[in-house]
Protein backbone atom coordinates (compact mmCIF):
# COMPACT_ATOMS: atom_id res chain seq x y z
CA UNK A 1 0.00 0.00 0.00
CA UNK A 2 2.62 2.54 1.04
CA UNK A 3 4.86 1.91 -1.96
CA UNK A 4 1.79 2.53 -4.14
CA UNK A 5 0.96 5.73 -2.24
CA UNK A 6 4.52 7.05 -2.60
CA UNK A 7 4.43 6.25 -6.33
CA UNK A 8 1.14 8.13 -6.61
CA UNK A 9 2.80 11.25 -5.21
CA UNK A 10 5.77 10.92 -7.54
CA UNK A 11 3.55 10.32 -10.56
CA UNK A 12 0.61 12.66 -9.92
CA UNK A 13 1.53 15.33 -7.40
CA UNK A 14 5.21 16.26 -7.25
CA UNK A 15 5.33 17.82 -10.73
CA UNK A 16 1.66 18.71 -11.23
CA UNK A 17 0.85 21.99 -13.02
CA UNK A 18 -2.51 20.98 -14.52
CA UNK A 19 -4.72 23.70 -13.02
CA UNK A 20 -5.26 27.17 -14.47
CA UNK A 21 -5.66 28.83 -11.04
CA UNK A 22 -2.64 30.58 -9.56
CA UNK A 23 -1.32 27.81 -7.31
CA UNK A 24 1.84 26.94 -5.41
CA UNK A 25 2.67 23.24 -5.64
CA UNK A 26 4.56 22.72 -2.35
CA UNK A 27 6.68 19.96 -3.93
CA UNK A 28 7.61 21.94 -7.03
CA UNK A 29 7.45 25.68 -6.36
CA UNK A 30 9.08 28.11 -3.96
CA UNK A 31 7.00 29.25 -0.99
CA UNK A 32 6.62 33.05 -1.36
CA UNK A 33 6.24 33.51 2.41
CA UNK A 34 8.98 31.26 3.79
CA UNK A 35 11.53 30.12 1.20
CA UNK A 36 14.76 32.15 0.81
CA UNK A 37 15.51 33.15 -2.81
CA UNK A 38 17.21 30.37 -4.72
CA UNK A 39 16.53 27.75 -2.06
CA UNK A 40 15.62 24.15 -2.85
CA UNK A 41 13.07 23.65 -0.06
CA UNK A 42 10.53 22.11 -2.44
CA UNK A 43 12.92 19.15 -2.71
CA UNK A 44 12.91 18.90 1.10
CA UNK A 45 9.11 18.94 1.13
CA UNK A 46 9.11 15.94 -1.20
CA UNK A 47 11.41 14.13 1.23
CA UNK A 48 9.17 14.99 4.19
CA UNK A 49 6.06 13.65 2.41
CA UNK A 50 7.73 10.42 1.30
CA UNK A 51 9.08 9.81 4.82
CA UNK A 52 5.62 10.57 6.19
CA UNK A 53 4.10 7.91 3.93
CA UNK A 54 6.83 5.40 4.86
CA UNK A 55 6.08 5.91 8.58
CA UNK A 56 2.49 4.65 8.26
CA UNK A 57 1.18 1.31 9.48
CA UNK A 58 -2.40 0.07 9.16
CA UNK A 59 -4.04 3.44 8.43
CA UNK A 60 -7.55 3.46 9.90
CA UNK A 61 -8.41 7.18 9.61
CA UNK A 62 -7.89 9.72 6.82
CA UNK A 63 -8.32 13.39 7.75
CA UNK A 64 -9.12 15.70 4.82
CA UNK A 65 -8.87 19.49 4.73
CA UNK A 66 -9.70 21.95 1.96
CA UNK A 67 -6.22 22.90 0.68
CA UNK A 68 -2.69 23.54 1.98
CA UNK A 69 -1.68 26.95 3.28
CA UNK A 70 1.67 28.70 3.08
CA UNK A 71 2.40 27.51 6.63
CA UNK A 72 2.22 23.85 7.59
CA UNK A 73 2.05 21.80 4.39
CA UNK A 74 3.18 24.73 2.27
CA UNK A 75 6.40 24.88 4.27
CA UNK A 76 6.96 21.30 5.46
CA UNK A 77 5.16 19.30 2.79
CA UNK A 78 2.77 17.33 5.05
CA UNK A 79 -0.90 18.31 5.45
CA UNK A 80 -1.87 19.75 8.86
CA UNK A 81 1.72 19.31 10.03
CA UNK A 82 4.12 22.04 11.08
CA UNK A 83 7.86 21.56 10.81
CA UNK A 84 7.87 21.13 14.61
CA UNK A 85 5.32 18.29 14.37
CA UNK A 86 7.27 16.56 11.61
CA UNK A 87 10.56 16.61 13.51
CA UNK A 88 9.50 16.44 17.18
CA UNK A 89 6.22 14.49 17.07
CA UNK A 90 6.87 12.18 14.10
CA UNK A 91 10.65 11.91 14.46
CA UNK A 92 11.40 12.80 10.82
CA UNK A 93 14.76 14.31 9.84
CA UNK A 94 15.17 18.10 9.96
CA UNK A 95 15.44 18.36 6.18
CA UNK A 96 15.27 22.18 6.16
CA UNK A 97 18.20 22.18 8.63
CA UNK A 98 16.38 24.82 10.64
CA UNK A 99 18.53 26.41 13.31
CA UNK A 100 16.63 27.49 16.41
CA UNK A 101 12.84 27.30 16.64
CA UNK A 102 11.12 24.89 14.28
CA UNK A 103 8.16 26.36 12.40
CA UNK A 104 4.70 25.71 13.87
CA UNK A 105 1.21 26.03 12.38
CA UNK A 106 -1.92 26.68 14.42
CA UNK A 107 -4.27 24.15 12.79
CA UNK A 108 -1.53 21.52 13.05
CA UNK A 109 -1.13 22.31 16.75
CA UNK A 110 -4.80 21.43 17.32
CA UNK A 111 -4.70 18.20 15.29
CA UNK A 112 -1.47 16.98 16.87
CA UNK A 113 -2.70 18.13 20.28
CA UNK A 114 -5.67 15.77 19.88
CA UNK A 115 -3.31 12.96 18.86
CA UNK A 116 -1.17 13.67 21.92
CA UNK A 117 -4.21 13.56 24.22
CA UNK A 118 -5.26 10.19 22.82
CA UNK A 119 -1.66 8.91 22.99
CA UNK A 120 -1.55 9.82 26.67
CA UNK A 121 -4.81 7.94 27.29
CA UNK A 122 -3.49 4.74 25.74
CA UNK A 123 0.08 5.15 27.00
CA UNK A 124 2.06 5.38 23.78
CA UNK A 125 4.04 8.05 21.85
CA UNK A 126 2.29 10.45 19.48
CA UNK A 127 4.27 8.96 16.61
CA UNK A 128 2.68 5.57 17.26
CA UNK A 129 -0.84 7.02 17.10
CA UNK A 130 0.08 8.94 13.93
CA UNK A 131 1.00 5.70 12.15
CA UNK A 132 -2.73 4.92 11.77
CA UNK A 133 -3.84 8.44 10.78
CA UNK A 134 -3.23 9.95 7.35
CA UNK A 135 -3.53 13.69 6.74
CA UNK A 136 -4.29 15.16 3.31
CA UNK A 137 -6.29 17.84 1.50
CA UNK A 138 -9.02 17.92 -1.12
CA UNK A 139 -6.82 20.25 -3.22
CA UNK A 140 -3.12 19.41 -3.16
CA UNK A 141 -1.70 22.86 -3.98
CA UNK A 142 -1.79 26.22 -2.17
CA UNK A 143 -4.31 28.57 -3.86
CA UNK A 144 -2.65 31.99 -4.11
CA UNK A 145 -4.31 35.39 -4.07
CA UNK A 146 -3.62 37.93 -6.83
CA UNK A 147 -0.63 39.33 -4.93
CA UNK A 148 0.95 35.86 -5.01
CA UNK A 149 1.89 36.10 -1.34
CA UNK A 150 -1.31 35.17 0.50
CA UNK A 151 -3.89 32.42 0.10
CA UNK A 152 -7.28 32.30 -1.60
CA UNK A 153 -10.00 29.67 -1.94
CA UNK A 154 -9.65 26.86 -4.48
CA UNK A 155 -11.63 27.59 -7.64
CA UNK A 156 -14.29 25.16 -8.83
CA UNK A 157 -12.04 24.03 -11.70
CA UNK A 158 -9.24 23.28 -9.22
CA UNK A 159 -11.57 21.20 -7.05
CA UNK A 160 -12.77 19.23 -10.07
CA UNK A 161 -9.23 18.67 -11.33
CA UNK A 162 -7.98 17.48 -7.92
CA UNK A 163 -10.97 15.29 -7.06
CA UNK A 164 -9.32 12.37 -8.83
CA UNK A 165 -6.23 12.79 -6.61
CA UNK A 166 -8.28 12.53 -3.42
CA UNK A 167 -10.20 9.50 -4.69
CA UNK A 168 -7.00 7.71 -5.71
CA UNK A 169 -5.46 8.25 -2.28
CA UNK A 170 -8.55 6.86 -0.56
CA UNK A 171 -8.67 3.88 -2.92
CA UNK A 172 -5.03 3.07 -2.15
CA UNK A 173 -5.36 3.49 1.63
CA UNK A 174 -8.82 1.96 2.15
CA UNK A 175 -9.45 3.56 5.56
CA UNK A 176 -12.33 2.78 7.88
CA UNK A 177 -13.14 6.45 8.47
CA UNK A 178 -12.75 9.80 6.72
CA UNK A 179 -12.83 12.94 8.88
CA UNK A 180 -13.52 16.11 6.91
CA UNK A 181 -12.36 19.41 8.40
CA UNK A 182 -14.49 22.25 7.03
CA UNK A 183 -17.45 22.57 4.67
CA UNK A 184 -15.41 22.48 1.46
CA UNK A 185 -13.67 19.26 2.45
CA UNK A 186 -17.04 17.73 3.33
CA UNK A 187 -18.49 18.74 -0.02
CA UNK A 188 -15.56 17.25 -1.92
CA UNK A 189 -15.62 13.92 -0.09
CA UNK A 190 -19.38 13.46 -0.40
CA UNK A 191 -19.17 14.36 -4.11
CA UNK A 192 -16.48 11.72 -4.56
CA UNK A 193 -18.88 9.07 -3.24
CA UNK A 194 -22.04 10.47 -4.89
CA UNK A 195 -23.50 11.31 -1.48
CA UNK A 196 -25.09 14.48 -0.17
CA UNK A 197 -25.53 15.71 3.38
CA UNK A 198 -28.06 18.51 3.72
CA UNK A 199 -27.70 21.48 6.06
CA UNK A 200 -25.16 23.89 7.46
CA UNK A 201 -21.89 22.39 8.61
CA UNK A 202 -22.39 23.61 12.18
CA UNK A 203 -25.76 21.82 12.35
CA UNK A 204 -24.29 18.63 10.87
CA UNK A 205 -21.42 18.72 13.35
CA UNK A 206 -23.76 19.24 16.31
CA UNK A 207 -26.00 16.36 15.23
CA UNK A 208 -23.08 13.96 14.82
CA UNK A 209 -21.47 14.97 18.10
CA UNK A 210 -24.68 14.64 20.12
CA UNK A 211 -25.18 11.10 18.92
CA UNK A 212 -21.47 10.23 18.82
CA UNK A 213 -22.25 8.93 15.33
CA UNK A 214 -20.86 8.97 11.82
CA UNK A 215 -22.32 8.87 8.30
CA UNK A 216 -21.84 5.89 5.99
CA UNK A 217 -20.14 6.86 2.72
CA UNK A 218 -20.25 3.26 1.56
CA UNK A 219 -20.11 -0.15 3.27
CA UNK A 220 -16.98 -0.24 5.43
CA UNK A 221 -16.23 3.48 5.12
CA UNK A 222 -17.64 6.03 7.56
CA UNK A 223 -17.58 9.82 7.49
CA UNK A 224 -17.27 12.24 10.41
CA UNK A 225 -17.87 15.88 9.48
CA UNK A 226 -16.05 18.42 11.62
CA UNK A 227 -15.09 22.07 11.76
CA UNK A 228 -11.83 23.26 10.29
CA UNK A 229 -9.26 23.72 13.12
CA UNK A 230 -8.30 27.21 11.95
CA UNK A 231 -8.22 29.75 14.83
CA UNK A 232 -10.64 31.86 12.79
CA UNK A 233 -13.35 29.41 13.87
CA UNK A 234 -12.93 30.41 17.51
CA UNK A 235 -15.90 32.73 16.91
CA UNK A 236 -18.04 29.56 17.08
CA UNK A 237 -17.34 29.35 20.81
CA UNK A 238 -17.93 25.97 22.45
CA UNK A 239 -18.47 24.27 19.10
CA UNK A 240 -14.85 25.05 18.23
CA UNK A 241 -13.54 24.52 21.76
CA UNK A 242 -14.89 20.94 21.81
CA UNK A 243 -13.23 19.97 18.51
CA UNK A 244 -10.09 18.44 20.11
CA UNK A 245 -12.20 16.30 22.48
CA UNK A 246 -14.36 15.13 19.56
CA UNK A 247 -11.22 14.08 17.64
CA UNK A 248 -9.94 12.18 20.69
CA UNK A 249 -13.27 10.32 20.95
CA UNK A 250 -13.12 9.42 17.27
CA UNK A 251 -9.55 8.16 17.61
CA UNK A 252 -10.61 5.99 20.54
CA UNK A 253 -13.43 4.46 18.48
CA UNK A 254 -11.42 3.66 15.34
CA UNK A 255 -7.78 3.12 16.29
CA UNK A 256 -6.34 -0.14 17.54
Amino acid sequence: MYTELAEFYRRRIFSCTRCTQNLMNPYLHSNPKHDPPGSQLACNRRKYQLDYIASKEDIRIVIVGEAPGLDGCGYGGIAFTGEYNAVKDLGLPNYHETQGNLQKEQSANLVYGAMASYAKQVGCPVAQVAKQIYLTNAAMCVPLAKNGKSIAAPQKSTKVQCLRNLVEQLEIIRPQLVITLGANALGTVTQAYNQKIQGKLTDIVLEQRRGEKTFALKPGLDLAAELHPSPRNRVLGELYAHLPARLVNIFAAYLA
